[in-house]
Order: C-alpha cells, then sequence, then structure tokens
C-alpha cells in the first residue's frame, strides 16, 4: 500500500513566494482529462443465479477458510461473532462476504494485524459487518475493476477505515467510519473512476474523505461528514499516479464541524483542520448543492498542492451550496492559483479574496488563505500539533447504524452494472 504524503505540505511554499512560483504554476496547470466529473445512476446489480453458501462459523472455523473454500460467485455468510483474523481474497473473483448482523459480526485486528478484508482480484463484495483495531485498513480493495462495499463499520483503525486504491467500477454505500489517522472513506489514484460513494457517515477522523489523484464519473454525495479534523478532501500528489486530481462531483452533502483537535492524525489532517470541502490542487470539480456549517477556518476552500510539482487549483465549480458559520471565511481561494475557478449561487457572507459570491471567474487568490493553513503545517511539523489517539478513539453509535436487509436470504449479486 502507497501511503501519502502530507497533503498540504509545501502550501506555504507557494504563499510565501506567491509572485515567483506564479509561472510555475501556470506551466504546470494540466488540461482536463475529458472525463465527466459524476458517476452517472446505474441499474441495480443483477443477482448471481447459481452459487453455494459457505457458513462461518458453522460449516468454516475462520471466514479465511470459507473464503479459501468458494468459487466466484459464491457467498461466504459469516454468523454473529468477533473473528480475530486478517481475510484476503486475492484467487477468487465475484466472491461476496456478508455478516448476518452488522454489529455482531465484528473482525477485530486486536492491533497487529494489519488489514480486516484485503482484495486483490475482481467485483469482490464485502457486506453487513464491522472492522477493528487492525494497524493499516478496515476495508481495503487494491487494483481491482469492480468492488462494493456495503452496511460496513470500520473504527479505529491505524490508517484508513474503507478504503481502495487504483480501482475502478464500484461503490461504497450505507456505510460508517470513525477513528483513523488518515481518512475514513478513500478513493485514490483513479482516472476515471466509475465509483460512488452516498449515504455514509464519517467522523472522528483525520479526515472524513481523501481522494488523491482520483477523479472521472466518481461522485461524493448524500452524506453526512462531521467532528473530523477536515471534510472533504480531493487532493493532488505525486507519490500517486496521474495527478492531478481531476473531475469529481461533491453533492448534496452534509458537512459540519470539522474542527475535532482530538482526532486522530499521523499523516496530514491538522494541516487542514477546520475546513468543511478543501480542494488541495484539483481540477475541474464539481461542488454542488452542499450544506456546510460550523468551520474553524473555511467552508469550501481551494488551495494548491505543491509536491514534486506545483498544482495550483483550476476550473473548479462551487455552485448552490450553504455555507455558514465559518471562523474566517465562508468561500475561499488560496495562491497561486490557475484559473476558471468559479462560485455561482452560493448562501455564504463571507470571502477570501471578496466577491466570490459572483458569477464570474476568480482572477486572483489571496496567499492569505494560503498561510492558515501553513501554520497549521508548521504545527504539524513541529510534532506541536494536537491529535488523539486511534487506539482509544470513541466507539461508533452502534444502535444507530442499521444492518443490511434480509442478509440470510438475500442472493450475491455483482458489484456493481457496468452498462452505465
Amino acid at each position: 500500500m502507497v501511503r501519502r504524503r502530507d497533503v498540504l505540505k509545501a502550501v506555504g511554499t507557494a504563499s510565501v513566494a506567491a509572485g515567483a512560483v506564479g509561472a510555475t504554476a501556470a506551466a504546470t496547470r494540466q488540461d482536463g482529462a475529458g472525463f465527466p466529473a459524476a458517476q452517472p445512476d446505474r441499474e441495480e446489480p443483477r443477482p448471481y443465479e447459481e452459487y453455494t453458501v459457505h457458513h462461518v462459523p458453522e460449516q468454516y472455523e475462520t471466514i479465511q477458510a470459507a473464503v479459501n473454500a468458494a468459487e466466484p460467485e459464491d457467498l461466504v455468510l459469516v454468523g454473529p461473532g468477533t473473528y480475530t483474523e486478517a481475510v484476503e481474497v486475492v484467487d477468487t473473483p465475484r466472491l461476496t462476504i456478508r455478516g448476518t448482523d452488522r454489529n455482531e459480526v465484528v473482525l477485530d485486528g486486536e492491533f497487529k494485524r494489519q488489514d480486516g478484508v484485503f482484495a486483490t482480484v475482481d467485483d469482490v463484495v464485502v457486506e453487513n459487518m464491522t472492522a477493528r483495531h487492525y494497524v493499516r485498513n478496515g476495508f481495503f480493495w487494491s487494483s481491482v475493476s469492480g468492488w462494493r462495499g456495503s452496511y460496513l463499520t470500520a473504527y479505529n483503525n491505524r490508517l484508513y477505515g474503507i478504503y481502495n486504491i487504483d480501482s475502478m467500477h464500484g461503490r461504497y454505500d450505507n456505510s460508517y467510519a470513525s477513528g483513523h489517522t488518515d481518512s475514513g472513506f478513500y478513493i485514490g489514484q483513479c482516472k476515471p473512476c466509475h465509483a460512488i460513494i452516498e449515504d455514509v457517515r464519517s467522523e472522528n477522523n483525520a479526515i472524513g474523505y481523501s481522494g488523491t489523484n482520483a477523479g472521472g464519473y466518481l461522485t461524493v454525495r448524500d452524506s453526512e461528514w462531521r467532528h473530523n479534523m477536515a471534510g472533504i478532501v480531493p487532493n493532488s500528489l505525486d507519490s500517486e499516479a496521474d495527478p492531478p486530481q481531476d473531475s469529481a462531483r461533491i453533492e448534496n452533502n452534509l458537512v459540519e464541524s470539522n474542527n475535532n483537535a482530538n482526532a486522530p492524525d499521523e499523516a496530514f489532517g491538522y494541516a487542514a483542520f477546520g475546513t468543511g470541502i478543501n480542494v488541495a490542487g484539483g481540477i475541474n470539480n464539481e461542488v454542488v448543492g452542499n450544506e456546510v456549517r460550523d468551520h474553524d477556518n473555511f467552508g469550501l476552500v481551494a488551495v494548491p498542492m505543491i509536491d514534486e510539482n506545483v498544482y495550483p487549483p483550476a476550473d473548479n465549480l462551487f455552485a448552490d451550496n450553504v455555507v455558514e458559520n465559518s471562523g474566517r471565511a465562508d468561500l475561499a481561494v488560496g495562491a497561486p492559483q490557475a484559473g476558471g475557478n468559479r462560485f455561482r449561487n452560493n448562501d455564504a457572507d463571507s470571502s477570501r479574496p471578496a466577491g466570490l459570491g459572483g458569477s464570474g471567474s476568480l482572477v486572483e487568490g489571496d496567499p492569505w488563505v494560503t498561510m492558515v493553513l501553513l501554520e497549521q503545517y508548521a504545527q504539524l511539523d513541529a510534532g506541536s500539533a494536537p491529535h488523539g489517539d486511534w487506539t482509544s478513539a470513541p466507539e461508533p453509535p452502534f444502535d444507530e447504524l442499521e444492518s443490511m436487509p434480509d442478509p440470510e436470504e438475500t442472493p450475491p449479486r455483482e458489484a456493481v452494472r457496468r452498462e452505465n
């Protein structure tokens, strides 16, 4: 797994030397890949017609033993219990692993195993279970075509909650993540992604959602992102393939109070602290129809990202959002930026630079916006930034997390429909 660099590590350098960097920033701006931002709605996944159910623990003592015995399109059905194992799916595509009760089927890493479920083959579906106390991720898909995580709970894992990288054609839905030192939900290094996140809740993480170099047919919508250090942070980095981050649609989310200094953080969360939706070096994104409130710094913000190259934000649309009660500005763009950033019909009271409530494109960014985040990064770099401990972060509100309907009777289904 590729660990990402600090997303805002050199943002301050861009601010301090905005004039000198301006020409370089413009030179590194790249045209969009030509993919639409939004993933269109798909028809429901089709059920498999012939499959075998492998029961855990009735037939197999461990989930891994059932996975090893399964064939493509089979269902591994896991009964209530705590399973101290790390499950790997590396040989059997189109497999479904499903718990009979979301809160009572628990994978426990005991603070020593790497991932709760790790899949490297196509169309693996994981449903209706909980993963906790892993030293990497709760649920992890890598380099696959076709994936889905539904009715999952991931909490107090060291890095990410529900994570995939270098993958396409997938979705997260009806899931919850808390207590992670990086992000609760992550989609990274895909262009186009053909993916959607909807009806999820992410809280008490360093970042609610992070998407490094992820875009193209990618939608994050109808979800709650709150009480993290930072809310939704699409970003560009050279440490993952195919930068810059390009073309995601962030729509109809509730993003509130992402100022949690007690959230776990071992990476860069505090550098983006107090921001709701933060486009860090991304281009061609659509941030539309969100409710963003109660942030110490900025509600909606676009800032440059500097890694091996400079990635100024460009051609991002912020429209029809309600943004309120931001400590520094409801709407903000840092310097340098590469043009084409548009703010339209947002309900907001303040902006940096001034005038972002209009309908035109931004001409110049504000170095002060970038400096605000630099000051936080300086604290992080010096080891003085506040943070909590992932091993003892609060447990989820289990009574609010619904299980999958009819898990024992519903046939396994394909991960997603590919036709659209």
